[in-house]
C-alpha cells in the first residue's frame, strides 16, 4: 500500500477525488489507512487506469515520490548501498521483480555498455506499458543521479514508443539522453560506469535489505506466495488465460515446480485459470452490458456453447 499512499497524497489531497482513484479497487476506507495491506497487481493496474482517465499519461512526471529511491524500500536501500555501479545495476535487475511483480529488468552485456532492459511478465494496455516502463526508468534514473552524480548523464534511455509532448520534461527528469522508436525499453549504460565506488556504500546495510529482499523472493516462491501471484497474472491478462509454460519463466520456476507448488496450495493451474473466467463472466453477466456471445469471445471460448457449458457447470453448484 505504500505506493498507493503516495499517490493519495499527490493526487487526491481534494477527498472528492479519493472516489474516482479507488473506483473499482474493492477497497474500503479504512484499507486506505492500512500500511501493511498489499495491493494485488490487479488493483495496481485498475489504478493506473483510473491515473490515466483522470490526468492523461503523463501523470507518472508528477509522482516525484513515487519513484523517489527512499519509495523502493528494501529495493531502494540495496541499490544505495551497494559498493559500486555494476553491483547496484545487478541487485536492481535481480529484485525488481519482489518490488514489482510483474516487471523485468534483464541485463544484457554488451562490448563497452550493459543494457538493462525492460519487460512485462503479463500483457498490459498500451497506457498501462508506457507508466509501468516509464515508472521504472524514472526511479532507476533517480538513484544513478544521487549515486553516480554528473556521470548519470552518460545513461541512455531507450523506450518503444513515439516520442510525447511531455518531452523536454521527461529528458529533464532522466538526466540522459532519450531514444524513442527503439525495439526495446532499456537504459544502456556505459561499461565504463560499471566500477565507480559509490558514496552511500554501506555493507551491514546492504546484506540486510539484500536478507529482507531474498526473504521475500521465497515467500512468493512458497505454495500460497505461487498461487497468489499465479491469480494476479491470470487477473490481469486480457483474456484471463495465460500459458503455463510462460507462467513459470516469469515466476522463475520449471512448469514441473509450478505444478507442484499449486498442488500444495491445493489448486491446479487449471482451477485457477477456470475461477479467473468464472469471476469474470459473473461480472458480465450480471452488468448486462455484453451478449453471450462477446463474452465468449473476450473469454477466449471457441464459440458461445462452449460458453454455455462452463457455465452451466460453473454456476450449477451456486443454484
Amino acid at each position: 500500500m505504500s505506493y498507493f499512499q503516495i499517490i493519495l497524497r499527490r493526487f487526491a489531497q481534494d477527498e472528492a477525488r479519493r472516489p474516482e482513484l479507488i473506483d473499482g479497487l474493492g477497497l474500503e476506507s479504512d484499507d486506505l489507512d492500512d500500511p501493511g495491506l498489499e495491493m494485488s497487481f490487479a488493483q495496481q493496474a485498475r489504478l493506473f487506469d483510473n491515473l490515466h482517465k483522470a490526468f492523461g499519461d503523463g501523470w507518472i512526471l508528477d509522482a516525484e515520490d513515487l519513484w523517489s529511491p527512499a519509495s523502493q524500500g528494501a529495493l531502494g536501500m540495496a541499490v544505495m548501498s551497494a559498493t559500486t555501479a555494476g553491483e547496484a545495476l545487478f541487485v536492481l535487475s535481480a529484485y525488481a521483480a519482489v518490488r514489482t511483480a510483474n516487471q523485468r529488468l534483464t541485463i544484457v552485456r554488451d562490448v563497452d555498455q550493459i543494457v538493462l532492459r525492460h519487460s512485462l511478465a503479463a500483457p498490459l494496455p498500451d497506457h498501462q506499458v508506457w507508466t509501468a516502463t516509464a515508472g521504472v526508468f524514472l526511479a532507476t534514473a533517480a538513484m544513478l543521479q544521487m549515486l553516480l552524480g554528473p556521470a548519470s548523464s552518460q545513461v541512455r534511455y531507450e523506450f518503444t514508443r513515439s516520442p510525447p509532448d511531455y518531452t523536454p520534461r521527461l529528458q529533464g527528469l532522466l538526466g540522459g539522453e532519450i531514444k524513442w522508436g527503439a525495439k526495446t525499453n532499456a537504459a544502456v549504460i556505459p561499461q565504463a560506469l560499471l566500477g565507480i565506488r559509490l558514496p552511500l556504500a554501506d555493507p551491514i546495510t546492504h546484506q540486510a535489505a539484500l536478507g529482507v529482499l531474498e526473504r521475500a523472493r521465497n515467500a512468493d516462491r512458497a505454495p500460497e506466495g505461487v498461487r497468489g501471484r499465479v491469480e494476479d497474472l491470470l487477473a490481469n491478462s486480457p483474456s484471463g488465460r495465460l500459458p503455463s509454460a510462460r507462467v513459470a519463466r516469469t515466476l522463475g520456476l520449471s512448469q514441473r515446480t509450478l505444478v507442484r507448488r499449486l498442488a500444495d496450495a491445493g489448486v491446479t493451474y487449471r482451477d485457477l485459470i477456470d475461477a479467473e473466467l468464472k469471476s469474470r463472466a459473473s461480472r458480465w453477466l450480471d452488468s448486462g452490458a455484453l451478449s453471450h456471445a462477446e463474452i465468449a469471445e473476450r473469454l477466449g471460448f471457441a464459440d458461445a456453447t462452449g460458453f454455455s457449458r462452463a457455465c452451466r457447470r460453473w454456476f450449477k453448484a451456486e443454484s
